[in-house]
């Protein structure tokens, strides 16, 4: 991995089970470019404003540490 990558891993993930989350966590844990969040309680589309699995909370902190991410790795162009 030559640049840093962010990740948002829901607890329940239909599509992802958890022993493959726990594998991708497992393997990326040392680098130092990636950073991993996990949300406890949330599915699938966690994120996704009308979506059945939209999580308010979760969401906006999702979204805080994406824009906080960005802002880190490209710079003052980023509006947080």
């Amino acid at each position: 991995m030559q640049k840093p990558l962010i990740l948002h891993m829901d607890e329940n993930d239909e599509f992802v089970s958890s022993s493959a989350q726990a594998s991708i966590q497992q393997g990326l844990k040392d680098n130092p470019l990636v950073t991993i969040y996990r949300y406890e309680g949330v599915s699938h589309g966690f994120s996704r404003v009308g979506s059945s699995a939209y999580r308010k909370e979760a969401a906006e902190l999702a979204r805080d540490r994406t824009l906080t991410f960005l802002k880190q790795h490209l710079g003052s162009g980023v509006k947080v």
